[in-house]
């Protein structure tokens, strides 16, 4: 990206994060961005906004006594998952909800192909640089500070979705409660939920109650992701 326009990305970052009353101003490290492409396979690449030094980052964060910026990094599982999505599209005009977006590689594919998006996150960071993400990818979509974890209700009112996303987000064992309670009212009937992990013990907590409500297909994207989907048994209410 040319140095203006990378000024200009930052400028606009800085104007929107943590722009609350009260709000701590954002690290420097937040705002020394850099903006990378990655291959996702048809339908070309996606290009994601991120911090240049992640490390650096952390350090700030930690500093200033907030949590650790996971939702700031290119993740494998969200990568993975934006392949997949890229390679078996959903299709146009359907409603997809992405928990956890972080900066956003799987819910571009989807807007890219058609979906109607509402990409979600706790941090309202990582809400802003997926804002960004699918401004530069051309695509639109909703974006929304929503931590599922705690604010499930409210997602569920908005609900039932037909393809909700998912990507390594089974790390805490509030999240794995969270999920067993949520998922089985966020799908609709003959929808999906299609959940990229990097074989964390939540996920097998979560896969193997899960298959009381869906119907279950694995499959090992390599050998740090595994990509799930979920299909809710005819019977199942949504």
């Amino acid at each position: 990206m040319a140095s203006d326009a990378l000024s200009a990305l930052r400028a606009s970052l800085g104007e929107r994060l943590r722009t609350g009353a009260g709000a701590a101003p954002p690290p420097p490290a937040l705002l020394d961005v850099v903006v990378q492409r990655f291959e996702v396979g048809r339908g070309g690449d996606v290009v994601l906004v991120l911090p240049a030094d992640w490390e650096q980052l952390r350090h700030e964060e930690g500093a200033a006594g907030a949590p650790v910026p996971y939702w700031a990094r290119p993740w494998p599982s969200g990568l993975a998952l934006a392949r997949a999505l890229a390679a078996d599209p959903p299709a146009s005009g359907i409603r997809v909800l992405e928990l956890g977006c972080g900066l956003g590689a799987p819910s571009i594919v989807a807007a890219r192909a058609g979906a109607r998006v509402l990409a979600t996150d706790g941090h309202p960071d990582a809400v802003v640089f997926a804002a960004h993400a699918l401004a530069l990818n051309a695509v639109v979509a909703d974006v929304a500070e929503v931590d599922w974890g705690a604010h499930g209700e409210a997602l569920a009112a908005l609900g039932p979705f037909d393809l909700v996303l998912a990507a390594d987000v089974l790390y805490t064992e509030a999240n794995v409660r969270a999920a067993l309670a949520l998922w089985p009212r966020l799908v609709a009937p003959g929808g999906e939920l299609r959940l990229a992990d990097p074989r964390r013990a939540g996920a097998r907590d979560v896969l193997a109650a899960a298959r009381a409500t869906f119907a279950l297909e694995s499959e090992d994207r390599d050998a740090a992701v595994v990509l799930h989907r979920l299909r809710p048994h005819a019977c199942a209410a949504p």
